[in-house]
């Protein structure tokens, strides 16, 4: 049995998977694109959504966002940045309301499905009109492309987190395996023009680089790296 599906037979057409029953379904639950697990025990079905309570408290916060301050976001600037592992795409929807230009990368073609599903039920969002979703590696994209901020945001479990989170991040985990980001800071490196910032964990060690951090921006569970190239 394929290890995903889609319950809808002009989808499975369109994304190039099969209709029918697998360990991970793709469906629509309530006119947003869901991701269900089908196994004994696993956790609810996920999607992407920036019309979720969280998303507008995100956009409510603003400059104020740990985030927003880490990336460099100032008045009457229009960053571009390359969101290099955009998951569900939270970190770009709270980048592109503060008006940076977001270009969001997903190598997982599920995930991007996701992802592509919540920018067309948000299209009339202004925020969403300033991210680019690209189904790429970001190790390709940043060897042809600059922008003046990379962000990373490599999965780490960290039991800390939120019963959501850690729904999500497991799913993260079954689609595309371990991935610490060791292999993308060095890339992000040459295709910054101004910065490269990291989210971790916050008492999780940083990447492995020669590069050390210029600062750090600290929250109650998670931080920001922020590298100068």
């Amino acid at each position: 049995m394929s290890r995903v599906a889609c319950a809808d037979p002009a989808l499975a057409g369109a994304l190039g998977l099969p209709h029918g029953q697998a360990d991970f379904v793709l469906e629509y639950i309530d006119g947003a694109l869901h991701l269900r697990d089908t196994r004994p025990g696993a956790p609810g079905p996920i999607c992407a959504d920036f019309e979720s309570r969280v998303a507008e408290n995100r956009r409510k916060a603003g400059r104020g966002l740990l985030l927003a301050k880490a990336i460099g976001v100032k008045p009457g600037q229009q960053l571009s940045v390359l969101d290099a592992t955009a998951g569900l795409g939270r970190d770009s929807y709270a980048l592109a309301a503060l008006h940076c230009s977001v270009t969001a990368v997903e190598r997982s073609p599920v995930v991007a499905a996701l992802l592509r599903d919540a920018l067309y039920r948000s299209s009339q969002d202004p925020a969403v009109a300033r991210i680019s979703l690209l189904l790429a590696d970001a190790r390709d994209q940043m060897q042809t492309a600059r922008y003046d901020v990379v962000y990373l945001d490599p999965m780490f479990p960290d039991r800390r987190k939120s019963a959501k989170v850690k729904k999500e991040m497991q799913y993260m985990q079954e689609l595309l395996g371990p991935e610490d980001g060791s292999d993308l800071l060095e890339p992000a490196l040459q295709a910054a023009t101004r910065r490269v910032v990291v989210k971790r964990p916050v008492h999780a060690p940083r990447l492995p680089s020669a590069a050390q951090p210029a600062h750090v921006h600290k929250g109650k569970s998670v931080r920001f790296d922020v590298y100068l190239p």
